[in-house]
C-alpha cells in the first residue's frame, strides 16, 4: 500500500460513516464504500496493509476499519499464523496503544482492545506470552493517568472476552480457556479493579475530576465483570434481572471477607454519583450473593452477614444517595436479594435484626406512596417481603431476635395496607395529572410482577387483609352504585363532567381492588397442609364482591344495549380475576357436583364421603352466598357473552375474554361445565356477526378463535347432546354465506360487497378446522364442504388473487384443512374422499398461482411481501401440507391422466423460482415454504423433478445450492435433505434403464461438476461453517460420496494442496480415519457411524487447518 491508496482507504472510510465522500473524482455511497473496504478482511494477505494503515492514518475512521478488520482476520484465519507471529501481531498492537491510546478516539481504543483479548484468548495455550497479558497491563496502569484509564479498559475487555463464547468454537474449547483464566489471572483482575477503587478512595491517584470519574466508572465495572464471570460454566441468562448463587473460588474468600471491600464499596457508593454509585451498589449485590460454602464456618458467615445489615440499615437511616432513580433501583435489588441468599433463621439472628426490619417497613411504605418514582423497583420490595413471609413456618419462634414474628407480621400488614391505600390513590393522581403521569393500571408487565407477588404477602395475615379489602370495596361499591343509579342506561361521557369524573375514579379504584382480589385468590393453595385453615370462607367474602360487580357492571351494560360501559380498564381487571377464580375454583366442578352420589358396588350400596377438597369447594360457594358452582361459572360466561357482544371495538378486551373462554373449554372439569350452561348453548346457536359484532371487524383474526372454541366444546364427548345441537346445526349459519356467495356470478363475487363476507367465512371455516383432530369429525366437515362448496375456493382464488386480505382467509383455512394433523384425514380404502380434497387442493393452488405469476411488483413501491410474496408462500405450504399428508395416492393421477397433480407441482415449482433468490432467502417464511416444496419434490417426486427441463432443474439446484449456506439451520436441513435424496436416488438406481435416470444424466453432462460444487460446500460448511448447521449439513454427506467418489477425491486433494507439509500428513491421517470402516450402503447404521466419523474429522482437523 502506498499514500495514494491510503488517502482513497480514508476517504471511503469518510464516507461510510458520515455520508459525506470526500473524493472529488467520483461521488459512491455508502454501501459501495462500505463493499470495498471489506475486501480488506477477505484474506490474510491484507493483514500488511492493514498495519500500513495503522502506522500511518491520521483518520480515526481508517483506524478503525483497519482495526475491525485484524480482528476478522486473525479470528477467521488464525490456523495461517505461526505461533511467533500470533505474538508479534499482539505485541505490535499493545505497543501501538501504549505510545497512541491516549489520543485515540474511544471506538478506535475499544476496537483495538478487542483485537489484543481476541488474539490473547485464541492463544492462550499456545505460549506463556498470551497468558501473561495482566502483567503487561499492570505497567499500563502504573503509567500515566490515561494509560491507567486505558489498562482498566483493556482489563474489562478481557474478562468479556474470556466470558462470552467467540462464534466457531466449541463450547468444550471456550471453557477450557475460560476455567484457565478464572484459575490464572481473574483473582488477580479483581484486586486491581479494588485496588483501583482504594487508591482512588484514599487519594493516592493525582487526577482531575474529569479524570477520576472515569477511573472510578472503570474500576467498578471490571468489579462487577469479575463477580459476574460465569466461574463454574452454567451459562446463566443475562437476560433475567435476578442475580443467581455467585460460585466464587474459595481463594477469593479472603477479600469478600475482608470488611474493607465492603466498606469500600458502600462507601463509593454514598460519595459518588450516578453511574459509579449503582455500580457500587450492583458490586454490593453480588458480593451478598456469594455461594454460602466460601465462608468456613457458620460465624464467618454470620459476621459477614451482620457488617451486609449494618451497612443496610446506615444507608436506610441516612437514605444515601436514593434521591437518584437508578441508585434506588439497585438499593431495592440488593434489599429483594438479601433473603434470597439468606435464611431467615439467619437474619433474625443478626444483631439489629428488628431495627432493619422497621427501616425495611418503612423504606417500602415511603416507596409505595411514591409510586410514580418507583413503579419498576416496588416489585423487588414485594418480592422480600413475600420470602421473608414465606421462611416463616421454618424458623422457630424463639429463634433470634424476641418477638421477631409479630414484629413482621405488624409490618407486612402496614405495607400491604399501605400498597392497597396508594393503588387506589394513584387513580385520582393520574386523572389529576392529565396526561402527564403514566397509569400503572396500563403498564401490563410492572403490575402483572406485583400481583405475582401479592398472594404470599396477603395470606400472612389474611383475615386483617381482608378487613382492610372489604373496608375499602364495600364504601366504593355503594357510591358506584348510587351513581350507576343516577347515569342508568347513559353513557358515562354523557354525565355532568364532575360526575363523570367520580365514575372514572370509582371504576379505576375497584380495578385496583379488583386486581388485588384476583392475584389473592388465584394464590389459594390446595396443599393439605393448608386446607382446613378456613382460607376459603375469606376467598369467598372477596369473591362475592368483585362478581357482584361484575353483575352490577353486566346489568347496565345489557340494559342500555351496550351504551352504559364501564371503564375497559376495570372489564380487563375482571377478566383477570376470573381467570384466577377458574384455575382455583373451576377444576373440581364433577366431583363436587357426584360428591353426594349414592354408587352401587357389588349389590353394596354406599354413599361416598366427600373429601377434604370437596368441602372446601363446597364451603367456598356456601359462603359465597351466590348460589352452587353452576350459578356462579354461568355468571362468568355471561360476562363473557357479554362482552364479545358489547365490545367489538376494544381488542384488548376481546382478545382476553376468548383466551379465558379458550382456557375454560381447555380444562376437563371446566369445559364439562361449560356444557351444561345456557350462555354457552345461546353462544352455540349463535355465533353470527347479528349477534357479535366483534366478528365483523376485519382487522383481527378473534372469529376464527371463537369458533375454534366452540367447535371443540361441540365435538367433546357428549357435547352435541348436552348442547342440544348437531354439527351440521351448528355449522348452518356459515353453510348459508357459502350458499350465497356461491349463487353470485363473477362480477357480483368479485364485487366489493363480497369481500367481508367471504374473509368471515373462511376465517370461521379455519376455526372449526383447527379443532377437528380425529377421523371421524374431520369427516363432518369434509362432508358438508365437498362437493357442493369446495368449487367455490378455486373460484374466489382466481377471482380475488390480487387482494392479500381475502386470499390469505382462503389460503390460510386451506392450510389448516389440508393438515393431516394426529392423523385425522383418514378415509376408508374404498373412498375416493383423498383423492377429492387434494384435487380441490389443487384447484385453488393453480387458480391463485396462475394469476399471481403474471403481476408484477405492487406500484408506488408497496409492501413487497405483504401484496406478493406472503400469498405465494401460504399457498407452497398449502401444497406442501397436501403432499406430505399421505392421504393420497398420487401413482393415481398419472394412471387415469388426471392433470391436478402435474398442474399442481408446475404452478408451484414456477411460483418457488418465479421470486428472485435474494428475495426468498430474506423472508424467513418464504423460504421454508419455497425449500419445503423443493424437499417434497426431492423425496416423493423425484420422477416430475428429473423430467424439468435441464436449465430449469440446474435453477433448482443453485436454490438448493444457495440454502445450504443459509444461517437458519432448519432451511439449511431441508436443502441438505433435498441433495441427500437426489444423492441416494443417483447411488441406488445409476445404470438402470429408466426414464428419470436418463434424464438425470442428462443435466449431470450439461453441468459435470454439479456433484463437485455440493461436495466442496457441505465440506466446507462442516469445516469452517457456524456449529448450528453442523447435524444438517453432515447428513447428506455419506449418500453425496457414494454417488460420486470422484468428487470426494477432487476436495480433498484440493484442500490437501492448501495446506504445507505437516497440515498435509496430519490431513490425510484425519480422512483415512475418516473412511476407514465405513460400508458401501445407505443403511442407518451405517450413516450414523459415519456421522460420528465426520464429527470426529471436524474436531481434530479444526485445529490445524489454515484457508
Amino acid at each position: 500500500m502506498d499514500d495514494a491508496q491510503l488517502a482513497q482507504v480514508e476517504s471511503l472510510c469518510e464516507t461510510l460513516y458520515t455520508g459525506v465522500s470526500t473524493a472529488t473524482s467520483e461521488s459512491i455511497s455508502r454501501e459501495e464504500a462500505q463493499s470495498r473496504l471489506l475486501s480488506l478482511q477477505s484474506s490474510a494477505s491484507f493483514i500488511p496493509q492493514c498495519q500500513y494503515i495503522l502506522d500511518r492514518s491520521k483518520s480515526q475512521y481508517a483506524l478503525l476499519v483497519a482495526s475491525n478488520s485484524l480482528t476478522e482476520l486473525i479470528t477467521t484465519h488464525w490456523n495461517n499464523f505461526t505461533i511467533a507471529q500470533r505474538i508479534d501481531i499482539r505485541n505490535y498492537v499493545l505497543g501501538y496503544l501504549a505510545n497512541n491510546g491516549p489520543n485515540l478516539q474511544d471506538f478506535v481504543t475499544l476496537s483495538l482492545i478487542k483485537l489484543v483479548c481476541r488474539i490473547t484468548k485464541l492463544g492462550w495455550f499456545d505460549d506463556t506470552t498470551h497468558r501473561e497479558l495482566t502483567e503487561d497491563v499492570t505497567k499500563f496502569l502504573q503509567a500515566t493517568i490515561d494509560h491507567c484509564i486505558l489498562g482498566l479498559k483493556i482489563l474489562n475487555q478481557l474478562v468479556d472476552e474470556l466470558n462470552i463464547p467467540t462464534s466457531g468454537r466449541t463450547l468444550t474449547q471456550h471453557r477450557k480457556t475460560s476455567v484457565s483464566f478464572r484459575d490464572l489471572c481473574l483473582f488477580k483482575i479483581f484486586q486491581l479493579g479494588l485496588t483501583t477503587l482504594k487508591q482512588l478512595q484514599t487519594r493516592q491517584i493525582t487526577a482531575n475530576h474529569q479524570q477520576e470519574v472515569i477511573l472510578g466508572e472503570q474500576a467498578l465495572a471490571l468489579t462487577v465483570r469479575c463477580l459476574n464471570f460465569d466461574f463454574i460454566g452454567t451459562n446463566p441468562d443475562e437476560s433475567t434481572e435476578d442475580v443467581g448463587t455467585i460460585q466464587a473460588p474459595t481463594n477469593w474468600k479472603s477479600v469478600i471477607q475482608d470488611p474493607g471491600t465492603t466498606d469500600l464499596l458502600l462507601d463509593f457508593y454514598a460519595n459518588t454519583e450516578p453511574p459509579r454509585s449503582n455500580k457500587a451498589m450492583e458490586a454490593m449485590i453480588l458480593i451478598c450473593s456469594v455461594r454460602r460454602s466460601l465462608f468456613p464456618s457458620d460465624k464467618d458467615r454470620e459476621i459477614f452477614l451482620g457488617r451486609v445489615m449494618s451497612g443496610i440499615r446506615e444507608l436506610l437511616k441516612n437514605q444515601t444517595g436514593l434521591q437518584h432513580q437508578d441508585n434506588y433501583h439497585q438499593f431495592c435489588r440488593l434489599l429483594g436479594r438479601l433473603k434470597a441468599n439468606y435464611q431467615l433463621s439467619e437474619l433474625v439472628k443478626t444483631e439489629g435484626y428488628l431495627e432493619w426490619l422497621e427501616l425495611a417497613s418503612s423504606f417500602t411504605t415511603q416507596s409505595i406512596r411514591n409510586w410514580q418514582y418507583s413503579t419498576n423497583s416496588i416489585h423487588y420490595l414485594l418480592a422480600l417481603w413475600g420470602r421473608l413471609v414465606a421462611a416463616v413456618p421454618y424458623v422457630r419462634p424463639d429463634t433470634g431476635a424476641k418477638g421477631h414474628v409479630q414484629a413482621l407480621e405488624t409490618h407486612v400488614l402496614n405495607v400491604t395496607e399501605c400498597y392497597i391505600e396508594s393503588m387506589l390513590g394513584s387513580v385520582e393522581t393520574v386523572l389529576r395529572s392529565d396526561g402527564a403521569l403514566e397509569d400503572p393500571l396500563e403498564d401490563d408487565g410492572s403490575l402483572m410482577e406485583q400481583m405475582d407477588r401479592l398472594p404470599t404477602i396477603c395470606r400472612f395475615q389474611y383475615r386483617s387483609v381482608t378487613n382492610i379489602i372489604i373496608a375499602k370495596f364495600d364504601p366504593l361499591m355503594d357510591k358506584y352504585r348510587e351513581l350507576m343509579g343516577h347515569l342508568m342506561t347513559s353513557s358515562t361521557d354523557n354525565a355532568p363532567q364532575n360526575v363523570a369524573q367520580q365514575v372514572a375514579i370509582l371504576e379505576g379504584q375497584l380495578a385496583w381492588l379488583t386486581y388485588i382480589v384476583g392475584a389473592i385468590v388465584g394464590g389459594h393453595s390446595w396443599s393439605s397442609s393448608r386446607i382446613g385453615d378456613g382460607e376459603e370462607t375469606l376467598d369467598a367474602s372477596l369473591s362475592k364482591r368483585v362478581l357482584q360487580l361484575a353483575q352490577g357492571i353486566d346489568y347496565r351494560l345489557t340494559s342500555s344495549n351496550g351504551v352504559g360501559k364501564a371503564d375497559p380498564k376495570l372489564e380487563v381487571a375482571l377478566l383477570y380475576y376470573f381467570q384466577n377464580f377458574r384455575r382455583v375454583y373451576m377444576f373440581m366442578w364433577e366431583q363436587a357436583s357426584g360428591s353426594n352420589s349414592v354408587s352401587n358396588m357389588g349389590g353394596m350400596k354406599l354413599e361416598s364421603v366427600p373429601s377434604a377438597k370437596q368441602k372446601v369447594y363446597q364451603n367456598m360457594f356456601e359462603h359465597m352466598g351466590l348460589g352452587d358452582h353452576t350459578v356462579v361459572a354461568n355468571l362468568i360466561v355471561t360476562k363473557i357473552g357479554k362482552n364479545l357482544k358489547f365490545w367489538p371495538d376494544e381488542e384488548d378486551i376481546i382478545a382476553k375474554t376468548l383466551e379465558l373462554l379458550t382456557d375454560m373449554a381447555g380444562g376437563y372439569s371446566s369445559s364439562k361445565l361449560l356444557l351444561t350452561l345456557d350462555t354457552v348453548k345461546y353462544l352455540a346457536r349463535h355465533h353470527t356477526e347479528d349477534e357479535f359484532p366483534f366478528l365483523t371487524v376485519s382487522s383481527n383474526r378473534h372469529r376464527t378463535t371463537f369458533h375454534a372454541i366452540l367447535t371443540r366444546l361441540l365435538l367433546s364427548p357428549n357435547g352435541e347432546e348436552k348442547l342440544g345441537l348437531s354439527f351440521d346445526e351448528f355449522m348452518e349459519p356459515i353453510v348459508n354465506s357459502m350458499l350465497q356467495l356461491g349463487a353470485l356470478d363473477s362480477s357480483q363475487l368479485r364485487s366489493e360487497a363480497a369481500r367481508l363476507p367471504l374473509i368471515g367465512v373462511f376465517r370461521d371455516l379455519r376455526g372449526v378446522a383447527q379443532s377437528l383432530h380425529n377421523r371421524r369429525t374431520f369427516g363432518m366437515l369434509f362432508d358438508i364442504l365437498e362437493p357442493r362448496h369446495t368449487p367455490l375456493f378455486a373460484k374466489v382464488a382466481d377471482l380475488w388473487y390480487d387482494q392479500p386480505d381475502v386470499m390469505i382467509s382462503l389460503l390460510r383455512f386451506m392450510q389448516e384443512f389440508c393438515h393431516n394433523k394426529a392423523n385425522r384425514v383418514n378415509f376408508d380404502q374404498s373412498s375416493p374422499n383423498g383423492i377429492l380434497l387434494f384435487r380441490a387442493t389443487s384447484d385453488v393452488v393453480c387458480a391463485f398461482g396462475r394469476k399471481i405469476l403474471t403481476t408484477g411488483a405492487p406500484p408506488n413501491g408497496g409492501d413487497l411481501y405483504k401484496l406478493k410474496y406472503k400469498g405465494m408462500s401460504i399457498a407452497l405450504s398449502v401444497l406442501n401440507s397436501a403432499l406430505g399428508g399421505n392421504y393420497v395416492c398420487f401413482g393415481v393421477f398419472a394412471l387415469y391422466n388426471d392433470p391436478a397433480l402435474d398442474n399442481a407441482l408446475d404452478i408451484s415449482l414456477q411460483m418457488a423460482l418465479g421470486i428472485p433468490l435474494d428475495h426468498v432467502i430474506a423472508f424467513p417464511k418464504l423460504s421454508k415454504s419455497v425449500f419445503g416444496f423443493i424437499e417434497i419434490m426431492f423425496k416423493n417426486h423425484i420422477k416430475t423433478t428429473m423430467a424439468l427441463e435441464t436449465n430449469v432443474f440446474m435453477q433448482v439446484m443453485n436454490a438448493v445450492h444457495e440454502g445450504l449456506q443459509s444461517s437458519d439451520a432448519a432451511i439449511s436441513a431441508m436443502c441438505a435433505n433435498s441433495i441427500d435424496h437426489l444423492a441416494t436416488f443417483y447411488f441406488e438406481n445409476s445404470g438402470k434403464d429408466k426414464p428419470e435416470v436418463h434424464n438425470l444424466n442428462k443435466h449431470l453432462a450439461a453441468q459435470p461438476n454439479l456433484f463437485t460444487s455440493l461436495t466442496a460446500t457441505l465440506f466446507n460448511l462442516l469445516l469452517f461453517g457456524a456449529p448450528q448447521n453442523h447435524w444438517a449439513v453432515m447428513r447428506p454427506m455419506l449418500s453425496l460420496m457414494l454417488a460420486s467418489e470422484s468428487s470426494f477425491t477432487a476436495y480433498k486433494d484440493h484442500l490437501m494442496s492448501t495446506q504445507d507439509a505437516v497440515n498435509r500428513n496430519l490431513l490425510n491421517e484425519a480422512f483415512n480415519k475418516l473412511l476407514a470402516d465405513v460400508s458401501r450402503n445407505l443403511e442407518s447404521a451405517n450413516r450414523d457411524r459415519f456421522t460420528q466419523k465426520l464429527t470426529a474429522f471436524r474436531v481434530s482437523t479444526r485445529g490445524f487447518l489454515t484457508l
